[in-house]
């Protein structure tokens, strides 16, 4: 008996040994000395605001980590790319990375992803395209993900909510910016209008080159609407907000803004005429998560007191994600093994599980998310106070 109980320990002390030396020699096959992940982003031009706390956010998440002890052992730096909203530039930054980098996150925005994201499809590069919808990324996969559902799945729960909390709305005019995603995002806004029987009304096309919103909101108001949604970028959306104030709208909570004109510009411009407003987004500042309570704070404190904006975490889970993908499949960064190492990263991300993002934990089949939150908030003395969700928050 004791001969067996002897045999048996020399066995578990082999496996243990073989296990341990295995996570050793696993830790040293990592080759680089710093892991850099690129980052096609706006960081100048007409949305540079939104490039901005883009960056911002993918490099907290950086930080974060280096404290924490990097990637597999080794530091990791987030390094920017300017698209500059020009689908040449972003060929041309994308042109830099196809043949050397393990991952890319963006490119931001639409244009040059459509420009650009064939360009490492072909090469076998994936990158997070994760500011954009479901249309956009679906069209690229498996070499992208969509961080959000469908947009007509997402949309017209949140929308309908807010219809709902009207019930002598019974018409609403869209103001639609055609940009990018946003004209498939006011379709299924109307989706949600039309699902709570209110009617929608003619949309009203907001220029991209406009300046002056006075006509606009008159050719809105003689359609005599009961409700106003805006789909356009967010200094538009302030602006057209001051003429309807000048024009005798009363009721602020029957304007709905979208989640990407929750922005800071919509806060510089609008000021006191968006008191009373409904905006809608996908994070919830009273999250109780203390990286979120940590991230709003600093947040707050770089952007002068402005809340994180819609699409401000978005990058920074990209970073964690990326991690997590690197670390559990044993990527080295050795560019001997670039192929074989991109795919890791691409099938860990498209199907990832239990992701523990900064407000939310998800799954991903196939490159799709399960249902994320989306809120619904009334501004009150320049904050957002949360009336209202749709989908999952936890």
């Amino acid at each position: 008996m004791k001969r067996i109980f002897n045999v048996l320990m020399i066995i578990m002390f082999i496996l243990v040994f073989i296990s341990f030396s295995s996570f050793a020699n696993f830790r040293q096959e990592v080759v680089v000395d710093k892991w850099k992940i690129p980052f096609l982003n706006c960081v100048t031009g007409p949305i540079a605001s939104i490039g901005e706390y883009m960056s911002w956010s993918a490099n907290r998440a950086a930080n974060e980590i280096n404290l924490a002890g990097g990637i597999a052992g080794k530091p990791v730096k987030v390094v920017n790319y300017d698209t500059g909203v020009s689908p040449d530039k972003a060929v041309e930054e994308m042109a830099k990375l196809v043949d050397s980098a393990l991952v890319v996150m963006g490119p931001v925005p639409e244009a040059c992803i459509m420009a650009s994201v064939p360009l490492a499809a072909r090469k076998g590069l994936f990158c997070m395209t994760a500011s954009t919808s479901y249309e956009y990324a679906i069209k690229y996969f498996p070499w992208t993900l969509s961080w959000f559902p469908p947009t007509d799945e997402k949309l017209p729960p949140i929308t309908a909510t807010w219809a709902k909390k009207h019930p002598d709305m019974k018409t609403v005019v869209q103001f639609l910016e055609k940009w990018a995603c946003w004209p498939e995002m006011a379709k299924a806004h109307a989706i949600g209008i039309k699902s709570a029987g209110v009617k929608m009304l003619k949309d009203v096309e907001v220029p991209t080159d406009a300046v002056i919103f006075g006509p606009l909101v008159v050719k809105a108001l003689a359609q005599n609407p009961d409700g106003i949604m805006l789909t356009c970028n967010a200094e538009k959306a302030a602006k057209i907000i001051i003429e309807l104030d000048k024009n005798g709208w009363k009721d602020k909570s029957k304007i709905l803004v979208f989640s990407s004109a929750d922005d800071t510009s919509l806060y510089t411009t609008g000021g006191k005429y968006l008191e009373g407003v409904s905006v809608y987004n996908y994070i919830n500042p009273d999250c109780e998560n203390p990286r979120w309570i940590a991230f709003r704070k600093a947040y707050k404190e770089d952007h002068n007191g402005i809340e994180p904006g819609s699409l401000s975490t978005i990058y920074y889970d990209c970073v964690y994600m990326l991690k997590e993908a690197i670390e559990n499949t044993g990527v080295t960064g050795d560019p001997t093994k670039l192929a074989k190492e991109r795919i890791k990263i691409r099938d860990y991300c498209r199907n990832i599980k239990g992701f523990k993002g900064i407000q939310l934990t998800w799954d991903m089949k196939n490159g799709i998310p399960s249902d994320k939150g989306t809120f619904l908030f009334i501004i009150k003395n320049g904050k957002k106070k949360l009336i209202a969700l749709a989908g999952k928050t936890k």
